[in-house]
């Protein structure tokens, strides 16, 4: 039966490794802030330290348990947060549990298992590029959930799992990420030249965003005699490595690492151009962002990015790990006006038929009253979870 006026809203976890400025997180954020507070009460649980958006899930009235997982999955300190997960779970009568990500994922049927009764919904958002007993793992808790959602149809797993997923793409709120008419105004508040064209990117600085490719296309762009500057927002383990590629190059002058942004819808207001490198993707929430903002977009032919993108009418598309591909396109953009304001008017179309925000999290609904109202399943994927590394032997009553 579905939930009604008089009925007492649903409690749901949302299980998350860390609330770093990713796009998962990003996902995430946009749930809490759009979901029906009459249908759902949802829990955000953190494997790690809250990181710099947790102060925006509690400003979302949201309870943020932060479990304060260490480096290593393969110790005690998960059995640890497994029995912290289960108290909150406990505590705030949760029996309907999403999770993003393997290591969060393991905490949460862990702790759904030591409960009982929980209902699992897994999700998928990126190729699965782990190694060894981490790729199995990542699989492992996808296959082990009720129901499975992935934002792109590749992401679909193969066999019978692939019949109790559901694809829901990614969406943005279009209302907040719109075309901006002063982007003369927005590249003076970033200190950059008005009259200069600007390219950049939004993503964590991490091998599998590819920024060592927008690097590598800047220097070529650069070696044009073309006029313009780049902007890198995001932060992540390969910072001091890009910073030293930039240095090594000579680029100091024309690309600037911004780290973490509260304010990325003003750093897309400047940019003439999006360029999203990545070598493995989902469905990028950046680029449905820049998209909305009506910004001409150049994007990896990878993961879900050829299905937001038609090649040539909402964006161009390149070869992943490309540079000389990549700078001749970012190359014809900056050099045809006409061609950027007919990529970006029907990037800003795309987005606003198929990528809402507010229908992505209707359709979440959907999926996550259907599950709640079925009965338990978490036992699947027992004998797999109990052999994994570090947790051999747990006790999972």
């Amino acid at each position: 039966m579905s939930c009604s006026s008089d009925q007492a809203p649903r409690p749901i976890a949302f299980f998350s490794p860390e609330l770093v400025r990713g796009g998962t997180q990003r996902h995430l954020l946009e749930v809490l802030r759009l979901i029906d507070r009459a249908r759902f009460a949802p829990i955000v649980i953190c494997a790690k330290g809250h990181g710099p958006l947790g102060d925006e899930v509690r400003a979302a009235e949201v309870p943020l348990v932060e479990l304060g997982l260490g480096p290593s999955m393969a110790s005690r300190d998960v059995l640890r947060c497994v029995r912290e997960a289960a108290a909150a779970l406990r505590a705030h009568r949760v029996r309907l549990v999403q999770y993003f990500e393997w290591r969060a994922g393991l905490i949460a049927l862990l702790a759904a298992r030591r409960v009982g009764g929980c209902r699992i919904v897994a999700a998928r958002r990126s190729v699965n590029k782990e190694r060894g007993v981490q790729r199995w793992l990542a699989d492992v808790v996808v296959l082990a959930a009720d129901r499975i959602v992935v934002n792109a149809a590749l992401l679909r797993p193969r066999g019978r799992a692939g019949e109790r997923t559901d694809v829901i793409p990614s969406g943005v709120d279009t209302g907040r990420f719109r075309p901006d008419a002063d982007r003369a105004g927005a590249k003076a508040r970033l200190g950059l030249d008005p009259t200069t064209p600007v390219i950049g990117t939004v993503g964590r600085l991490e091998p599998r965003k590819g920024t060592a490719t927008l690097i590598a296309a800047v220097a070529a762009l650069r070696d044009t005699g073309r006029a313009f500057s780049a902007v890198v927002v995001g932060d992540g383990p390969l910072r001091r490595e890009l910073e030293a590629d930039v240095a090594a190059r000579a680029l100091g002058s024309r690309i600037r690492l911004l780290g973490d942004r509260t304010d990325v819808r003003g750093v897309l207001a400047a940019l003439d151009a999006f360029v999203l490198p990545s070598r493995t993707e989902g469905m990028s929430n950046a680029l449905l962002e820049a998209m909305a903002m009506g910004l001409p977009a150049i994007a990896t032919a990878v993961g879900g990015n050829p299905e937001v993108i038609a090649d040539g009418r909402s964006g161009l598309l390149v070869p992943a790990e490309d540079p000389g591909a990549m700078a001749a396109a970012v190359g014809r953009v900056l050099d045809d006006g006409a061609l950027a304001v007919r990529l970006g008017a029907a990037a800003r179309r795309a987005v606003e038929e198929r990528y809402g925000a507010r229908s992505m999290v209707r359709r979440l609904e959907a999926v996550y009253a259907a599950v709640g109202e079925g009965g338990a399943r978490v036992a699947n994927g027992r004998a797999a979870l109990v052999a994994a590394p570090g947790i051999e032997g747990a006790e999972l009553r």
